[in-house]
């Protein structure tokens, strides 16, 4: 080893003295004059300045500059330049401006008043700009103006990497495009894909339609937009919310991430979910993920949650809503539950379907469909369609009950004060005493029946027709039949809270549906254990 370091050390030694002196040279490389018409030196007043007038052109590396005048400061490597000044750094980037002042060993230029800025497609003007010609980095902070073949910006600070065509621009950012009008406090831009970083706080304003984020990305050229953070659309009567929202100009299309809200100011509704997807033309949108819909009113507001929920047009161009698989919804008044469920803003009105339930006034009513009718935000009709049954526990083990073909309930300032029974009507109660005590069971059947309802209790009973009843007694009622025919008490259904809108079953109901399959399978495994047995022919031969 000593004697290979012996061997090689000139050629060591030459390497580490002669390095420095190769890099020292090529950084403080003198700035070449090469043309001027006329020169002035004066070494009495300024030893050390060279003035040259008319056409001048100098060089330095790859970088050539020409103006009117110039100043060379031959002991710091520095010109200044007065006058029409055009620089050119590797026959790529031309700038332009009244003054330079040019530092050849840091290879910096400072470009004052009327510059100007041009690569490829891009055009900056400013009134002054720092230039790194070695790092190829562009720096100006009292106002610029980026102009490329789609927009125009302007902000008070910016930074322009001409080898990656980047732009950073901080403080009163302003992107104007054909389609829309950009705000922003932090942003970054690719002039050659065109896209836009969003780093701040950021207003996008448009025809139609207000954009707010803080964080994301804008291709301005194919309008695909992906933001990220606070993100907020204002359009027209609605407003949307996200954590993180993709937006495609071109097939106005939206999918939103993340705690979504979406606002209809005029109908004062609001959704909100994990998922959506909306057509921005159409108002079209398809939300699901922990849905909840909330109609917002005067005194109350209604609360409902689905697996999925989507807004469409109807034949006559009028948004409605649906909500389908496991729609529970509640409201202090008022709670349901269905399958699947649409609600109309042309009519304001709530339709159930599939197995729908709903809860009033310590009423239950059920019915092949439901539908709750709004007026100014109030709920004025219920209508009850085919198969209408309505109960109520009268006590622990009492039940008044209603049935009917149809059934409409009337709605007076959240309360339900009249039920109207269209069609095979049938009534069992239990009506009370002045001291509140049962005196009997009350059954009768008419056509079509009118009851008044105070408070949660049944007031007044009007049968159209002569009704065809009877009324028992009080000792007698534990010998009759006490439930009408389809009765069945459903309360473990029933949303106790706007929490429990979220739990489609209990565990006691899970429990109650598990033992139900046991039995059933109990019951199975019985029967066809007690089931005769087939014969089994035998095939074996007989032995000879």
């Amino acid at each position: 080893m000593a004697n290979i370091v012996k061997k090689y050390f000139p050629l060591i030694l030459l390497m580490v003295i002669t390095l420095p002196q190769l890099s020292n040279a090529q950084k403080k490389s003198k700035i070449l004059i090469k043309n001027s018409n006329d020169l002035k030196i004066d070494r009495d007043l300024h030893p050390d300045v060279n003035k040259f007038i008319g056409d001048v052109f100098l060089t330095h590396q790859n970088l050539k500059m020409y103006c009117d005048s110039a100043y060379q400061y031959d002991k710091k490597n520095e010109v200044e330049a007065f006058g029409h000044v055009h620089i050119i750094n590797a026959d790529t980037v031309h700038i332009f401006g009244d003054y330079l002042r040019y530092d050849g060993d840091t290879r910096r230029a400072e470009l004052r008043q009327n510059v100007t800025l041009k690569n490829q497609s891009v055009k900056l003007t400013t009134d002054k700009l720092d230039y790194d010609m070695t790092l190829n980095i562009g720096y100006y902070d009292e106002g610029g103006t980026i102009v490329d073949s789609t927009n125009v910006l302007n902000s008070i600070i910016g930074r322009y990497y001409t080898n990656e065509d980047l732009f950073f621009f901080k403080d009163s950012v302003v992107l104007i495009n054909t389609d829309y009008t950009l705000y922003s406090d932090t942003l970054k831009y690719q002039t050659v894909n065109k896209v836009v970083n969003i780093l701040g706080p950021t207003r996008i304003v448009s025809e139609k339609e207000t954009l707010y984020s803080e964080s994301g990305w804008y291709n301005t050229q194919t309008g695909i937009s992906h933001l990220l953070k606070n993100t907020t659309v204002n359009r027209d009567n609605y407003q949307i919310k996200g954590d993180s929202i993709y937006l495609n100009k071109h097939t106005k299309q939206a999918k939103i991430f993340r705690n979504v809200e979406l606002r209809d100011t005029i109908n004062k509704l609001i959704l909100r979910g994990h998922y959506l997807e909306m057509h921005k033309d159409t108002e079209e949108a398809f939300l699901t993920d922990s849905t909840l819909f909330i109609h917002v009113g005067e005194q109350d507001s209604l609360f409902l949650h689905s697996d999925t929920i989507r807004i469409e047009k109807d034949t006559n161009d009028f948004n409605r809503i649906l909500a389908y698989n496991k729609v529970k919804f509640f409201r202090k008044d008022l709670q349901g539950r269905c399958d699947s469920m649409s609600y109309s803003l042309k009519d304001s009105t709530m339709r159930m379907f599939n197995d729908p339930i709903v809860w009033a006034q310590g009423n239950q009513i059920t019915a092949d469909s439901i539908s709750i009718e709004s007026q100014n935000n109030a709920i004025k009709y219920l209508h009850f369609r085919t198969n209408a049954f309505l109960c109520s526990k009268e006590d622990s083990t009492l039940y008044n009950q209603i049935k009917g073909r149809n059934m409409l309930g009337h709605v007076n300032k959240n309360h339900l004060d009249k039920l109207d029974i269209i069609g095979n009507g049938e009534t069992l109660y239990f009506p009370r005493d002045e001291h509140g005590i049962i005196v009997g069971m009350n059954v009768a059947k008419s056509s079509t029946i009118s009851i008044d309802i105070k408070g949660q209790k049944i007031d007044q009973i009007l049968f159209t027709k002569k009704p065809d009843g009877n009324m028992y007694p009080v000792f007698d009622i534990v010998n009759q039949k006490r439930f009408l025919k389809d009765f069945e008490w459903r309360e473990q259904l029933r949303p106790k809270t706007k929490d429990e809108i979220f739990i489609w079953e209990s565990a006691i109901e899970k429990l109650q549906e598990k033992l139900k399959k046991r039995l059933q399978k109990t019951i199975s495994e019985e029967n066809n254990e007690s089931a005769p047995k087939p014969k089994v022919k035998d095939t074996k031969k007989r032995e000879m």
